[in-house]
């Protein structure tokens, strides 16, 4: 304990590099890549691939427009192969969940949801409803992308992320980014405020400690996205725009948080 109060005082005075603290406003999109990073992408960087028990196979894939963003989408099962135009449903995220709707040469509806979450055994970051026409497809899906997030394995980082909020007695608000270290996990952490730290585990079995962190200490993908742990925050006058995480039967884990007051880039979905 003593050591929890030492590390809380010292951290008091750290100021975080977040634009804004979560908890917000909806925004109509939010965005992943540096516009000089965009403009070297092949135009086709950013998919989603999808995959159903039932042997039939998909994907979204982003290609860049004049106009903007443009989903092309491709299905293959045993009745056939299928390929639509579709377009993101308005507003993102609405519930917290991807849509997607648009139609097949042939005139059939098409529509996509994504719901974020440890599918398949945490072995893809997304469940996958697809209705083609009148035939429903239940799978997984993948973010397929040139900058690989770190909350694509949330599973993997979860136990040590409970372990980490927990030594700090619910005073961080939000997790920013977690990778592997030699000895378990780091997690970096935010409070209301802005203040910053980063929780050692071992083995992903104990907190080993708890550092406090300067504005400037930041890796490459933190905060893109922030995690909420138990909670789908409210719209509010914020940045973020938040997606819902759940399991298979649907209990809320938390919720992802995208900053689109980071300046325009590619489009998070």
């Amino acid at each position: 304990m003593e050591r929890i109060l030492l590390v809380l005082f010292v951290a008091v005075g750290v100021t975080a590099c977040a634009t804004t603290s979560p908890g917000g406003g909806l925004a109509s999109s939010a965005f992943d890549y540096e516009p000089t990073r965009s403009n070297e992408l092949p135009d086709s960087h950013f998919s989603y691939e999808m995959e159903g028990d039932a042997g039939w196979s998909g994907s979204m894939v982003y290609e860049t427009s004049g106009s903007g963003i443009d989903v092309d989408f491709s299905f293959s099962g045993e009745g056939g192969a299928q390929s639509a135009n579709l377009e993101m449903e308005e507003p993102y995220l609405n519930g917290g969940v991807r849509r997607f709707t648009g139609q097949t040469p042939d005139g059939e509806d098409v529509f996509v949801m994504l719901q974020a979450g440890p599918c398949s055994d945490g072995n893809h970051s997304y469940f996958a409803t697809l209705v083609i026409g009148s035939d429903r497809f239940s799978g997984c899906a993948s973010e397929n992308a040139v900058n690989d997030r770190w909350s694509n394995y949330l599973s993997d980082w979860m136990p040590a992320i409970d372990l980490c909020v927990a030594e700090l007695r619910n005073e961080a608000e939000h997790v920013t980014f977690a990778y592997s270290t030699a000895s378990g996990t780091a997690v970096r952490m935010a409070d209301h405020s802005g203040n910053r730290w980063e929780c050692i585990t071992v083995n992903d079995q104990r907190v080993n400690a708890i550092l406090p962190l300067s504005a400037v200490d930041v890796r490459l993908g933190e905060s893109d996205p922030i995690f909420v742990r138990s909670q789908m925050p409210a719209r509010g006058d914020a940045c973020f725009i938040y997606e819902s995480v759940r399991d298979a039967d649907g209990v809320l884990i938390g919720a992802f948080g995208y900053d689109s007051c980071a300046g325009p880039r590619a489009p998070v979905s």
